[in-house]
């Protein structure tokens, strides 16, 4: 082979699970390749019956396949793991779904497989069209459970790794949960793949297993080919393919250093996130579920600065009733021991899967009818439930209750308004709920920034959503591979705003917390501490870096460098010297979470 074919190469993509991994590549084909369009689509009047009764077998298969693959995920992992497949479960038993299919046989004559594929494209499309990173993920849980549906009803077997044969580092544009979880755990020493992100249930599988894995990373599967030697970062996202000699030795110390610097920092998981000089910062955890409060309190969570409720909206039957909330919301502030609970309301573009699919389906959904304005223009029915609910679990422990997509104080006052109407209900009622319960709403828009002040003169809290604050100010998708290069978090029109928005609270004396990605991002943490940031709420596994980071820190260094940073022109500049400051007071988290050699 020639040289230039054999040149050491760095790929970046997202850090899925931590670990190095140094070994042989395994390529294998798209795990979605069941999910397309069926060739045969229409079938003879005589065979409506026996389509039928294939579509109904397959179903009892699949249903067959995903309790066993729960049991054996349950006995080795967790709960939290084997929960993943409930709303697989819940799409093979959803009868508004399958009744659609047989309706669908009977009148237009169409095969099993064609209508099956035609109905549940649309739940696909209308989820991946969401503006949320996380609820556009959902859409690979139904595809991947769509896939198998369909293979079975082929007559196809789902390629399972669950038996290598050989110590292999697994290389595939995309790799289902269901795939992950039956991964043969002795001879898989990591995975790269071309999709996902962090959130996937992908990554959370791979976090749970220990497996190193990276996610996102461009044209991987074709760049790479099996036998082809690479080592997998899953610290900081690297795939390096046809490493050196001297690289390779590196990467040996480096994981013996980072395995070391881990540990360590589950030690530290008890000590205070405050600066050198006395200035603490509140840390939390982002969660979807009480599954993820065990992980959040062993890397020394201080609470739940963002509980998104938007999974006990989708993929089910109908809507989560006040009593089932109430359960979900009640068991979760109680399990946090006092330490607060940020409940966010529903931040959906429709009630539900089944039946709002064209609501979902928006032809610009980042800029349509979702969270607050449904509820308050179409839905308040489902905010009413919703928070009553949450003020019934507030006696439980420590409750704040978040509004997102806010552009005005008209909003805010409306959903004050009928809080304040649920409030007398319950006490109507007799029912016992907590009246101070602190109200927030995210800063996502550059219109809730820039009126920041008046904003504050309604609410106890912020809480900055920086991944869609980015998106707005910067008009760009992030999940658009071509223009992500435009999603700067450190771009001078972004860090205006949350200096903005910072200053505002101040002045109005209430307090900010920023819960998207820049919260658990180390090369950020000095800027968003010296902008004057009371909490950062971020994924469960960032808590020690950041951690440690904030421990390192000087307050007045950071309040200098976040002021250098507000006089940059371009996003370079001032991550420049976030990142500089960083490698001066924390060598280590630098070289733990910086790409790069």
């Amino acid at each position: 082979m020639a040289d230039e074919e054999q040149k050491e190469t760095i790929l970046h993509g997202i850090a899925a699970s931590p670990g190095i991994a140094i070994g042989e590549v395994l390529i294998v084909n798209s795990f979605y390749t069941s999910f397309r369009e069926p060739d045969i689509k229409n079938i003879e009047p005589d065979n409506i019956e026996s389509e039928k009764k294939a579509f109904e077998r397959a179903l009892d298969v699949t249903r067959a396949e995903l309790r066993v693959m729960q049991k054996r995920i349950q006995a080795e992992l967790d709960d939290k793991e084997a929960s993943i497949f409930d709303a697989h479960l819940l799409i093979v038993d959803d009868r508004m779904i399958l009744n659609e299919v047989e309706m669908l046989v009977q009148t237009e004559k169409w095969s099993a497989a064609y209508a099956f594929y035609s109905t549940i494209n649309r739940y696909v499309k209308a989820l991946a069209a969401m503006p949320d990173v996380y609820i556009r993920e959902r859409a690979d849980d139904i595809k991947d459970v769509a896939s198998r549906i369909l293979s079975n009803l082929h007559g196809n077997r789902q390629p399972i790794l669950d038996n290598l044969g050989g110590k292999k580092i697994i290389v595939a544009h995309d790799l289902t949960p269901s795939a992950t979880a039956l991964l043969d755990r002795e001879n898989v020493l990591g995975f790269a793949v071309g999709t996902g992100s962090q959130t996937s249930h992908t990554a959370i599988l791979a976090r749970s297993m220990k497996i190193p894995a990276i996610v996102g990373v461009k044209d991987i599967s074709i760049t790479l080919k099996t036998g082809d030697k690479v080592i997998i970062d899953g610290y900081v996202g690297n795939a390096i393919i046809h490493p050196t000699e001297s690289t390779i030795r590196l990467y040996h110390q480096k994981e013996t250093q980072e395995e070391k610097l881990y540990a360590e920092l589950i030690h530290e998981s008890r000590l205070r996130p405050e600066t050198l000089d006395g200035f603490r910062i509140q840390l939390a955890a982002n969660v979807d579920g009480i599954a993820d409060v065990k992980s959040a309190k062993r890397f020394g969570t201080a609470g739940v600065g963002l509980f998104r409720t938007e999974y006990l909206f989708i993929n089910k039957n109908k809507l989560p009733s006040e009593n089932e909330q109430f359960e979900i919301y009640r068991e979760m502030i109680s399990s946090l021991n006092g330490h607060p609970v940020t409940i966010r309301t529903l931040d959906l573009g429709g009630d539900k899967l089944s039946e709002t699919l064209n609501s979902l389906a928006e032809p610009n959904p980042f800029l349509g009818l979702r969270a607050v304005r449904l509820c308050l223009q179409e839905r308040p029915d489902i905010l009413r439930t919703q928070l009553r609910a949450m003020l019934r679990a507030s006696v439980y422990g420590s409750l704040k209750i978040l509004f997102p997509m806010i552009t005005s104080t008209t909003e805010v006052t409306a959903l004050i308004n009928i809080l304040n109407e649920i409030k007398a209900d319950l006490k109507k009622e007799k029912i016992s709920f907590k009246d101070d319960v602190e109200i927030g709403i995210m800063i996502e828009t550059p219109a809730a920034a820039l009126i920041a002040e008046a904003l504050a003169e309604l609410v106890d809290f912020f809480s900055i959503g920086s991944n869609d604050l980015i998106q707005y100010t910067m008009a760009v998708d992030r999940g658009n591979e071509r223009v992500a290069y435009l999603y700067l978090p450190t771009h001078p029109a972004v860090l205006g705003l949350i200096e903005k928005t910072v200053s505002a609270a101040r002045r109005k004396n209430i307090w900010v917390s920023v819960c998207g990605e820049m919260a658990g991002v180390p090369q950020y943490t000095p800027l968003l501490v010296g902008l004057g940031v009371h909490e950062l709420s971020m994924s469960p596994i960032s808590l020690g870096t950041i951690r440690r980071t904030i421990r390192k820190i000087k307050m007045h260094e950071a309040e200098d460098i976040a002021q250098r940073a507000l006089k940059c022109t371009n996003a370079q500049d001032a991550l420049n010297l976030s990142v500089n400051y960083l490698r001066e007071i924390a060598p280590d988290v630098f070289d733990l979470t910086t790409k790069g050699l």
